[in-house]
């Protein structure tokens, strides 16, 4: 029989869940298994691997994605196996424990709070329950019982919460990895402000867990350190560290954007492309908004520091918005996406706030006026500035930017778009495009790759905008590596006949296609596309000086590259 079994519920597939394999690195001498599954298993499926296992305990990692599956699981669990005890844990349980044990009576434990060293001395000491900070409980009388939480733990002290797993069946996962616990700041709508003070695990140990997972090959590790460059030097250390090691691994931190320094830029200009990505919170740039929310940042400072990371092209940037945050008005946010979108970042995640549990912006919900669901994630509804329609017109523009700006598959036509203010602003563009897709119902439908090209071009050719970005789409296309063009798109390759020709001069091959030499023509042929660009576009995208002045160019593209063939 197993002592517990942690369950992690996680949003997807590809992700995994660090909690429950930190808390059962700390418990080596006690029998324990980990069941890991997403929201998007049957609910079924969940419970019949469940009944399978036999033992004691069943513990839940409970967070706003999963707290609603997890009700459930529980209550069908303790009705199957009255015998088995339901213990619930995590940030979504951690601020209202007694309340939660009082309403789900198939629960029998809340552990709130960090966790090790609690579920340790649980497992050791089931009896001593009034002695376990922040352990909610009921007593034989059925009565529950709240105990204070203690002062964070030492997270050196804590076992690695890899040190015995096999990562082989995690390569091509994401691993959450943490360096330090808690935040210098005190942003309103964030957690990580609840506990004062940062706890960071020394740099020798970091370097041999980071070197573990170059080792192992993993895929992606996310660091889950709120503000990993609270401290510059400790950081370009670890940087450095990173650099020198190479792999294949790619390594994502939560930046703070005016806490970069020059020499940080200047030392992530020799990292390997794709070693490693930032993800920086902007949230607003509204000052009245920033100072509402207590989040002290220079932005003159991150919009530097962002262009001048974006610019040697290896460090792969997603910047953040929020929309509903307090003052933030439909026109502010409006002013807010301008700006930060001009940065080119490699994703804008447009994210909507949520009123979590234990979080200021909650408790001054009646100050702004906030209406936000009853249910996970709390997320926003509407409030004092922003109504629910702007709200929901906001999130069908999200939807766009996904699509259009963040897969990267339109890449220079977005640029094209917004460098030339072909629309007033890059906002407007996205609003004016959001409400020609509710017009034609394309919101309501799935949308193919090659879809997503004909409409754009559709809406620009409705808006008399669209001479240059039907080769601007095109362009994208094919530089994504499509080398079949979809019905809709104009070709303008050469015929067959000049295509053998130029692939049977030997000279031709060596000069633009030197991954094809000794293949016979007709090998190459299925795996080029030639096409003439206007001149127009030309000038337009690579500069004047630098093509020939013909009336169209043509370009040699494979599925990794192209090229201007004279």
């Amino acid at each position: 029989m197993k002592d517990l079994v942690l369950v992690a519920i996680n949003a997807k597939y590809i992700h995994t869940n660090l909690a429950v394999r930190v808390l059962k690195a700390q418990l080596l001498e006690f029998e324990i298994e980990i069941l890991e599954m997403s929201i998007n298993d049957s609910m079924h499926r969940i419970v019949q691997q469940l009944m399978d296992i036999d033992t004691k305990i069943i513990g839940f990692s409970c967070y706003i994605w999963n707290i609603e599956i997890i009700f459930k699981l529980a209550e069908i669990i303790k009705k199957a196996k009255p015998t088995v005890q339901i213990m619930l844990g995590g940030p979504e349980v951690s601020f209202d424990g007694k309340a939660l044990l009082e309403t789900y009576s198939f629960c029998d434990f809340i552990i709130q709070g960090e966790g090790e060293n609690k579920l340790q001395q649980f497992m050791n000491n089931p009896q001593n329950l009034a002695e376990i900070s922040g352990l909610c409980f009921r007593d034989e009388n059925g009565i529950v019982w709240e105990n204070t939480d203690d002062k964070p733990l030492a997270l050196n002290n804590l076992t690695f919460a890899y040190f015995q797993n096999d990562l082989e069946s995690l390569k091509h996962k994401i691993i959450y990895y943490e360096t330090m616990r808690g935040c210098p700041f005190s942003c309103s709508y964030c957690l990580s402000s609840v506990n004062n003070g940062v706890n960071m695990l020394p740099l020798e140990r970091v370097y041999e867990e980071l070197d573990f997972f170059i080792q192992a090959g993993v895929k992606q590790v996310k660091l889950v350190d709120r503000t990993f460059n609270c401290n510059l030097r400790r950081t370009k250390d670890i940087f450095r560290y990173l650099i020198k090691c190479g792999g294949t691994t790619n390594f994502h931190f939560e930046m703070t954007g005016d806490l970069i320094d020059d020499e940080m830029i200047l030392l992530l200009k020799s990292a390997p492309a794709g070693l490693i990505q930032f993800e920086i919170g902007i949230q607003s740039t509204d000052p009245i908004t920033l100072k509402a929310i207590g989040r002290k940042i220079s932005l003159t400072q991150t919009e530097k520091n962002v262009k001048k990371l974006l610019e040697p092209q290896n460090i792969h940037i997603h910047l953040d918005l929020i929309a509903g945050l307090p003052y933030e008005t439909y026109l502010v946010f409006k002013s807010s996406f301008n700006r930060v979108i001009a940065l080119f970042p490699d994703m804008l995640q447009l994210g909507f706030l949520k009123c979590l549990k234990g979080t200021r912006i909650r408790k001054e919900a009646d100050i702004h006026d906030y209406r936000y669901t009853s249910f996970p994630p709390y997320e926003i509804i509407s409030n004092k500035y922003i109504n629910a329609k702007e709200l929901y017109q906001l999130r069908q523009i999200e939807m766009l930017v996904d699509r259009y700006f963040n897969s990267g598959a339109f890449k220079y036509t977005m640029h094209f778009i917004i460098q030339t203010n072909l629309f007033d602003t890059p906002f407007d563009f996205f609003e004016q495009f959001s409400f020609y897709w509710a017009e034609q119902g394309y919101y309501d439908m799935g949308k193919s790759k090659e879809q997503l090209y004909g409409i754009i071009g559709e809406f620009c050719e409705k808006h008399q905008k669209g001479q240059l970005i039907k080769e601007y789409l095109k362009f994208d296309f094919l530089t994504n590596g499509n080398l079949r063009l979809p019905s809709g798109m104009v070709d303008n390759s050469p015929n067959k006949e000049w295509i053998f020709e130029f692939l049977k001069e030997p000279r031709h091959i060596e000069t633009y296609l030197s991954d094809f030499i000794n293949f016979a023509p007709k090998k190459i042929y299925n795996q080029i596309k030639f096409q003439n660009f206007s001149q127009l576009f030309m000038e337009q995208f690579f500069g004047k000086t630098s093509v020939n002045t013909n009336k169209s160019s043509l370009l040699l593209f494979t599925e990794k590259s192209y090229q201007v063939v004279n």
